[in-house]
């Protein structure tokens, strides 16, 4: 759940950082929001590994956790995406 239910939003971050970078205002939120996606999705990874190795799961059981978590990534990506839309278009008026 931390993949598909936190990790785009955090992931757009990078793209503010991005676009920080392009106004040349610097690295700085960017390298910040590239070590968080880091630490997020490394510790994804771990919490996946120890709960796909720490019990007897089912075959079944991961198939029903992948299809959700599928779901939640057609929901939080669009929604990241707009929540980056929005923080720049907000950016953008702030600035003139």
């Amino acid at each position: 759940m931390l993949w598909a239910g936190i990790l785009p939003f955090v992931a757009s971050w990078l793209l503010d950082g991005v676009v920080q970078v392009i106004r040349h205002n610097g690295l700085k939120l960017f390298w910040m929001a590239l070590g968080f996606t880091v630490v997020v999705a490394g510790a994804g990874y771990f919490v996946r590994q120890y709960g796909l190795g720490a019990s007897d799961v089912s075959a079944e059981s991961i198939s029903v956790m992948n299809s959700l978590a599928k779901t939640f990534l057609m929901f939080t990506i669009p929604i990241s995406l707009i929540a980056f839309i929005m923080r720049t278009i907000k950016l953008l008026r702030k600035s003139r």
